[in-house]
């Protein structure tokens, strides 16, 4: 498997696809273990501390995200972590981030990759970008979060993105209590 998603990063690193690969200095790749992996996170897309280490949830949404893992009674350690668009959408000159939206059908293809690779039992998306690719545009992450779907055989977990919780801080308490039933989840089901 780990062979596979090398080799799956590889191509990445050599996409063409969308417009982001003209200013792609360095893509970011996935962060875990996913043999041993509790869940699979999927995030939306990187930000600048992501392209700077190289690994997704590198800055102030990762360390909310260490935060509420810990309530779940996980590590980073214990998650295998990936996002939708793996190169970071920029406006204004590339000093802002931006919501993803044309990237989203080049890389989601790549992540349809990644996932048959692991076929992970549990997927946690984070945000409304990850779940409307695995679940259908239909789905909304106001309607859905903490709610359990099905795709396939995967057990769908939506979550808002830890971000959320910096711009809208009366979601903090509300994400807090769905990432302890999250570790109620997996426990439960003998995943971690």
């Amino acid at each position: 498997m780990l062979k596979k998603l090398d080799n799956l990063y590889k191509d990445i690193a050599l996409c063409t696809k969308c417009p982001l690969a003209a200013d792609r200095t360095n893509p970011v790749r996935d962060n875990g273990d996913p043999e041993k992996a509790a869940a699979v996170l999927v995030g939306e897309a990187p930000g600048a501390n992501e392209v700077k280490y190289g690994i997704p949830f590198a800055g102030e949404a990762g360390k909310k995200l260490s935060g509420y893992l810990a309530l779940a009674g996980l590590a980073r350690e214990d998650v295998y972590i990936t996002n939708v668009v793996r190169c970071r959408p920029t406006s204004n000159g590339g000093r802002r981030n931006r919501t993803p939206s044309r990237e989203i059908p080049s890389c989601g293809d790549w992540l349809n990759s990644e996932l048959a690779i692991i076929r992970p039992k549990t997927v946690v998306t984070l945000g409304n970008i990850s779940l409307k690719w695995i679940c259908g545009k239909q789905y909304n992450i106001g309607n859905c979060h903490g709610k359990l779907l099905k795709a396939g055989d995967m057990a769908i977990i939506p979550m808002y993105h830890p971000a959320a919780a910096i711009y809208r801080r009366e979601l903090d308490e509300l994400i807090r209590a769905e990432f302890q039933k999250l570790g109620y989840y997996l426990k439960g089901n003998g995943l971690c």
